[in-house]
């Protein structure tokens, strides 16, 4: 009580009823096989269980919520327990992981009422929870169900703010179309001399370009897109309109109920790419081993370059319907490799202009990389150990590999208002450094600049990637401003998986206590390290008017002992921070306890005024 999801209005055949959490399918990821209800804040919230004859329990397994990493947050948090109206459980659970590998812990909690060994045994020798889930999964590929909604019919209204996923036409799209069609007219003849340069290697020629999505990143029932361009000769965008494109199945609306849904074929090119509104999004059914074919009509030949994508970005829980393998077919001929080629998962914000270029160059480092299908947070953690003097004080992952590296900046060394780095470079698989351009580049919030009355500043997130990182020159680092409720992010990203063996960053030198104090770095959304970065020395060098030099701070993923041995004076090491709650007890009385100050809220009308200014530079913007 409530019964299920099926109680709210529009929702009458949704299968995540009560009796799914009997079914014996638990370790699943499918929703056919959960429950699903609303919640009211404060409210209660019952599932009650009737024996035919009174029983001793002395075990209770819990398997929360699991269909994905985001929807795992809908899983029961504070659960009480009665048997016959006693009290016999009060306390907190454990969040499902969202993923498929773990051990049981990673699925929910396990809850005792007994510590006696003989009825511990026997509960282990009748326990096939590994044994009938491994089953039990490869049965649900195929099982029956009905593909939720993904729309309401706007008639019905809800208390409070529970989320419905719908689209509505809005006026912004018309102001979008309008400024589409003038962009359309200024880049029309840019491409008329396309047919007759001469052949490059890296490029194809034709009218008719086919693109067959064939999986998504996760959704089963959904695949979008928000925009998409075709490169041409110089990598420019040809112009496309709605009339060129034609699709199987076409949109959303080919489902019973979805005829007035705005999400159709024509979002795809109506320019507005960056957005979280899937009013300006393209969605379509999506169904494991079927065609889902996207055909662009060029209406006469054309030299083609590359493809450049934006994923499915409504919210972080949609990304997933996002398109991740597309093969590609120009004029009935396959131009795509074997495995297809990798579409980015997009981030579910605008933090950033999250486009990713795929290219049609024929060159050994152009072709897709495949990510493992073994998650990140699984990936192989054992390797020689470190040389001593190397030691990073924890175990890194080795070789992460994936599209969006993500630096979350989490505390600078004393300034409440402004956040800076001077540098940082990247090394592959093989100890090389990856060449960083500014499209690889983005930061949140990107610079000072974004605060009100101030334009012109120079330290922009492509200052990090100049090479000029060993500096006290405000014209080659980056400075962000501190906001309320905002953590600073800097996002390098690839257009293909890339795998990283190490790191080094240079901190901010200019104003040292601007310098980032705590941060942590993420690969396409998963946390691979965390820890301190030293604040730049502000002693002078050894004449009064030089500068000490900037030192750099290294983050290893590699467990090769040249590299290691090289770089041993520079791994950052984990000192643990002097702000810590601290209570030391002895059998049970506290003898002693520091409590961390609390944090004081900055005023942002005192914020100090800063700028880094040069004449003739322009300001870039991703």
């Amino acid at each position: 009580d409530p019964a299920d999801i099926n109680v709210l209005p529009d929702y009458n055949s949704d299968p995540r009823v009560v009796t799914n959490l009997t079914d014996g399918v638990n370790r699943t990821r499918d929703d056919i096989h959960m429950w699903l209800a609303p919640y009211t804040a404060n409210g209660n919230h019952f599932i009650c269980l009737t024996f035919q004859q009174p029983c001793k329990v002395a075990m209770i397994r819990i398997w929360n919520y699991n269909k994905s990493r985001i929807h795992s947050y809908r899983g029961a948090r504070d659960i009480e327990i009665t048997l016959d109206k006693s009290l016999i459980f009060k306390g907190e659970i454990a969040k499902a992981s969202g993923l498929l590998q773990g051990d049981l812990d990673s699925f929910g909690d396990t809850i005792l009422f007994t510590t006696d060994e003989d009825i511990l045994e026997a509960m282990a020798q009748y326990d096939e929870t590994y044994e009938g889930d491994v089953e039990d999964f490869d049965d649900e590929e195929e099982a029956p169900f009905e593909r939720p909604r993904t729309a309401d019919k706007g008639k019905q209204t809800v208390t409070g703010d529970r989320p419905f996923t719908t689209a509505n036409l809005g006026e912004r799209q018309m102001a979008t179309q309008q400024k589409q069609q003038q962009i359309q007219q200024q880049q029309l003849q840019s491409h008329t001399l396309a047919d007759v340069r001469e052949p490059r290697p890296d490029a194809y020629q034709g009218q008719v370009l086919q693109l067959n999505f064939t999986g998504t990143w996760g959704d089963p029932h959904y695949l979008g897109l928000t925009g998409l361009e075709v490169l041409g000769w110089e990598g420019d965008p040809l112009t496309l309109s709605p009339g060129m494109l034609s699709a199987s199945p076409r949109d959303i609306t080919v489902l019973p109920g979805y005829e007035d849904d705005t999400r159709t074929l024509d979002k795809l090119v109506d320019g507005s790419n960056v957005t979280t509104a899937d009013e300006h999004m393209w969605l379509i059914p999506f169904n494991e081993g079927e065609g889902h074919v996207l055909t662009i009509d060029l209406g006469q030949p054309q030299y083609l370059t590359g493809l450049r994508f934006w994923n499915y970005n409504k919210s972080r829980e949609d990304t997933y319907r996002g398109a991740k393998v597309v093969h590609l077919l120009l004029d009935g001929q396959v131009i795509s490799p074997p495995e297809g080629y990798l579409i980015r998962k997009a981030p579910g914000n605008c933090n950033y202009d999250y486009a990713q270029d795929i290219s049609f160059s024929q060159s050994p480092a152009s072709r897709p990389v495949k990510l493992s299908s073994q998650p990140l947070e699984l990936s192989v953690r054992q390797s020689k150990l470190m040389n001593e003097e190397a030691s990073q004080d924890y175990e890194p992952l080795i070789m992460p590999c994936g599209f969006v590296f993500e630096l979350q900046l989490l505390s600078t060394w004393g300034d409440p208002y402004y956040v800076g780095l001077n540098g940082l470079d990247f090394y592959n698989q093989d100890g090389d450094q990856v060449q960083l351009t500014q499209n690889n580049i983005a930061a949140y919030p990107e610079s000072v600049n974004v605060l009100p009355g101030v334009e012109g500043d120079v330290r922009t997130p492509d200052k990090l990637i100049d090479g000029k990182n060993c500096t006290n020159d405000g014209k080659h680092m980056w400075l962000a401003p501190v906001l309320p409720g905002v953590i600073n992010r800097v996002y390098v990203i690839f257009d293909q998986p890339q795998t990283v063996s190490m790191i080094k960053l240079w901190n901010y030198s200019k104003t040292s206590g601007r310098g980032v104090k705590e941060f942590g770095v993420l690969v396409d959304d998963l946390v691979v390290y965390n820890g301190i970065l030293g604040m730049v020395p502000t002693t002078r060098g050894i004449l009064p008017t030089c500068d000490a030099p900037t030192p750099y701070h290294t983050i290893l993923f590699t467990d090769d002992d040249a590299i290691a041995q090289r770089e041993r004076h520079t791994v950052i090491s984990n000192q643990v921070p002097d702000d810590q709650d601290v209570k030391m007890t002895d059998d049970n009385r506290v003898m002693a306890h520091h409590r961390q100050p609390k944090k004081t809220s900055v005023d942002q009308a005192l914020r100090p005024t800063t700028s880094v200014t040069e004449a003739g530079r322009g300001i870039y913007r991703r």
